[in-house]
């Protein structure tokens, strides 16, 4: 099951007892970065789900960047510190491929606006 982003910062949410103001000022992000993540305006970037990972370490690093597996890392599993941190470079790959494709996606979509201006004059 792959859970979206918003539901994520809800169940951390309430699974810590904090609310959105306690959690910003525990990850050091701007509060309002954090409500449009949790009201799915935006899709946070690679900074955002590391501050979350640094402020609440016990999150599995899988489920907070991907949505999947347990929210809670299984410390009798024998997951390894050196595995959370090969995941968080895996993970810091991909969103960073992430938002590369969106950038393109943006230019591309810049691109078709200017032509469509363009042939209407």
């Amino acid at each position: 099951m792959n859970t979206p982003v918003h539901a994520r910062i809800e169940m951390i949410l309430k699974h810590f007892n904090l609310n959105q103001k306690q959690l910003a000022k525990q990850a050091g992000l701007p509060e309002n970065t954090l409500s449009n993540a949790k009201k799915g305006k935006n899709i946070p970037n690679i900074e955002f789900f590391n501050a979350i990972y640094k402020a609440l370490p016990n999150i599995n690093p899988h489920w907070l960047y991907m949505g999947n597996g347990q929210m809670i890392s299984d410390s009798t599993n024998g997951t390894s510190m050196m595995d959370d941190q090969e995941t968080l470079k895996k993970m810091d790959s991909m969103m960073r491929e992430i938002d590369y494709l969106r950038e393109q996606i943006r230019d591309k979509e810049e691109i078709i606006n200017l032509l469509k201006t363009n042939r209407v004059m």
